[in-house]
């Protein structure tokens, strides 16, 4: 006796069944790849422009020999000659500390308007009063007043957010960090506070123009 063995062939439907999930956790591999490479290139950038905030430095432009150039400011003290910003202005410190971040962070589409500074003196012998409020950390002043625009002075706390919109390929990543009502983007958020140097003679420069954005 001769047996017939049967075989079955899988359906379009049992297809999708099968590769549905298959690419779902692919494309979720991708997107978590992707957003972990743009928070690692933030967070680097982040650290490069703190330090570069904290010491109350300016992107030092050069003379046509190529000499550093220096100038002259309204209280008559000595100091590097900032370069120009986008409006062909000499860049404050707060441009500065920007234009910083950009140039060391490897996405170079990264909006410059994404970053902002701002800060906060303190009260003697009390710290800064630092509120989380879910991705985003908010500098108070001590006695509970607002911060100001601007990376400040000698002894000023300095605060520093950086924010990026990942595209996504789904909105997986969106809806398992709680950013479903983003669509198919997901945010990067990056925050640093630090104190800036004592040395004041290190910020001597214009720390912001009342026209920047």
């Amino acid at each position: 006796m001769h047996h017939v063995q049967s075989t079955r062939t899988v359906g379009p439907r049992g297809f999708v069944f099968i590769c549905l999930p298959f690419f779902i956790i692919l494309f979720a591999i991708i997107d978590f790849s992707e957003i972990y490479f743009y928070d690692n290139s933030v967070q680097n950038a982040m650290r490069e422009a703190a330090r570069f905030a904290t010491s109350g430095r300016v992107i030092q432009t050069t003379n046509a020999n190529g000499s550093p150039a220096y100038e002259t400011n309204s209280s008559g003290v000595v100091v590097p000659k900032a370069i120009n910003d986008a409006n062909g202005q000499e860049a404050s410190r707060n441009e500065c500390i920007r234009y910083w971040f950009f140039s060391n962070c490897a996405l170079k589409n990264f909006p410059i308007a994404n970053i902002k500074i701002v800060s906060a003196p303190y009260l003697p012998g009390e710290p800064p009063v630092v509120q989380t409020n879910g991705n985003n950390i908010m500098l108070r002043l001590s006695n509970g007043g607002n911060p100001v625009v601007g990376p400040g002075g000698a002894n000023d706390y300095i605060q520093i957010t950086a924010t990026y919109q990942v595209n996504t390929i789904t909105p997986l990543m969106g809806y398992m960090s709680g950013y479903s009502g983003l669509g198919n983007t997901f945010p990067v958020h990056c925050s640093a506070i630090v104190k800036n140097e004592p040395a004041i003679l290190n910020f001597q420069h214009n720390p912001i123009y009342t026209n920047e954005p």
